[in-house]
């Protein structure tokens, strides 16, 4: 999971790199627009499955029930496939409707198109990489997800060297994903009987039990907020700034946004032993799992964001060119916010591992209306460094409202012993 989150994090800042080199700031802004636009209708109706898949495949697995197992994985990844067919109906709508209104013209509809294919490639990526982590194949995963990075960095390089433009941009996104979509849902497929979910392709049942569905509807409205926060932003500071702000805007938090990569196999690790000595009923060394947890979270957030602070300059020249110089003063805005929300990341994951997703479902909820109405005071006053304060507040009420649930939580596994902590789950 490190080797695979550090292989995203460089292949993301090459294609940082890359692809502001080709457009310049306002291409790249034109760009960011279009995958707003794109990541904001997928987000909002499509539902990630991955963490559904750790919590109720790992319980139905203890309690040996791996027909339950394998109907859990249809149902996630039929939701998340389905939806994602939908909301690239909806996408090519809007682009071809109202493309005007949402800042995308007439010239780059086409790209704009194109690039609402990804949504579907992308889909069934959380699922998958739950199956893969359930059966210690992982290294698989590794494989398929490098081929996929290297395959549109070496896409965008040539576009590069060719003196190509925005559609060729796109294309280059499309095939890396294509070829990481694809061949993880064929590695999840063939890797499912390793993980306890035996007769996956032999039925077409559906049926989950009802605290299945529950939890997959709050991880629907949790990505909804999600999905809002994340391109919102862009579209807001379009409407109150302009194109070039945007453009810096985005540079900066994407580098910002590097910096969470390497909490995410912390957070994946930390979920996956969390759901196990749960339904275990293992409530000490849940706490004491919680507790190594969060020295790791919080030294690593020390670390990494206490450089890029340091080097926070040199850091955007170096990926980005001159022209984004003024990217760097919004970095280092955004910094404050990534660390709070990092610093406990590996706590953030607990409510949803023992099978709550409502915390998080309020805490996106409340950060989400936070985050909005800063953007909306501050950006015509600021322009895109009202943006990047807005953004560090957003993830700083995350994690304040998530810190009550956490306490909760671990009190909670007090009492749990063998046994107990499922009974407990199927009364939530």
């Amino acid at each position: 999971m490190g080797v695979i989150t550090a292989i995203q994090l460089l292949g993301g800042l090459a294609q940082l790199t890359l692809s502001a080199r080709i457009l310049g700031p306002d291409g790249f802004g034109v760009l960011a627009v279009i995958i707003a636009v794109a990541m904001l209708i997928h987000g909002l109706l499509a539902t990630p499955g991955g963490e559904t898949v750790t919590t109720f495949i790992t319980r139905a697995v203890v309690e040996e029930r791996p027909q339950e197992a394998s109907r859990i994985l249809r149902f996630t990844m039929a939701v998340s496939l389905g939806l994602s067919l939908i909301a690239y109906a909806v996408i090519a709508v809007l682009v071809l409707m109202a493309g005007s209104l949402l800042g995308i013209d007439n010239a780059h509809r086409d790209s704009a198109l194109m690039y609402g294919v990804v949504g579907i490639f992308l889909a069934t990526r959380t699922e998958t990489l739950a199956v893969l982590r359930l059966s210690d194949r992982i290294s698989l995963g590794l494989v398929i997800i490098l081929a996929g990075v290297l395959t549109r960095v070496a896409l965008l390089g040539t576009v590069w060297l060719k003196g190509g433009g925005l559609f060729e941009v796109v294309l280059a996104h499309i095939a890396g994903v294509v070829v990481s979509g694809a061949g993880m849902l064929v590695a999840a497929t063939v890797s499912a009987p390793r993980a306890g979910i035996t007769g996956f392709l032999s039925s077409m049942s559906l049926k989950v039990p009802p605290d299945v569905a529950r939890f997959q509807t709050g991880v629907f409205g949790r990505s909804a907020s999600s999905t809002l926060a994340y391109n919102i932003d862009t579209l807001l500071v379009a409407q109150f700034a302009g194109v070039a702000d945007v453009g810096l805007y985005r540079a900066a938090r994407q580098i910002a946004e590097a910096g969470h990569h390497p909490f995410q196999p912390l957070k994946d690790g930390a979920q996956l032993q969390y759901s196990r000595q749960w339904y275990s009923g293992q409530g000490a060394a849940l706490r004491r799992t919680s507790l190594l947890f969060s020295l790791a979270s919080f030294a690593s957030a020390v670390a990494l964001f206490g450089l890029l602070a340091i080097f926070h300059q040199p850091i955007v020249r170096f990926l980005l060119g001159e022209e984004f110089s003024g990217a760097a003063p919004l970095l280092l805005i955004m910094i404050f916010g990534a660390f709070t929300v990092n610093s406990i990341s590996t706590l953030t994951v607990l409510p949803a591992a023992v099978g709550r997703v409502w915390p998080a479902l309020a805490a996106e909820i409340g950060g989400l209306a936070v985050f909005v109405a800063a953007i909306v005071w501050l950006v015509p006053l600021l322009g895109a460094q009202g943006a990047a304060w807005a953004n560090t507040t957003y993830f700083s009420v995350i994690a304040l409202i998530l810190v009550p649930f956490i306490i909760s939580t671990l009190r909670q596994s007090r009492a749990t012993t063998s046994g107990e902590g499922r009974r407990h789950h199927g009364k939530q």
